[in-house]
């Protein structure tokens, strides 16, 4: 009844799981990227701390 691939509790098998993982991380990186990126234009149109 219940397949021994699957990881409780998600449900998912690990290579899907592996993928899923990769792409939040792959989101995160892109995100934080273009955090720094608003951050660096922010400090260049108005320096904060000078």
């Amino acid at each position: 009844m219940s397949d021994s691939d699957k990881v409780w509790p998600t449900g998912l098998t690990e290579a899907e799981s592996e993928e899923v993982h990769r792409h939040i991380i792959q989101g995160t990186q892109i995100f934080g990227m273009i955090a720094a990126l608003a951050h660096l234009l922010a400090y260049i149109y108005s320096p904060w701390l000078k």
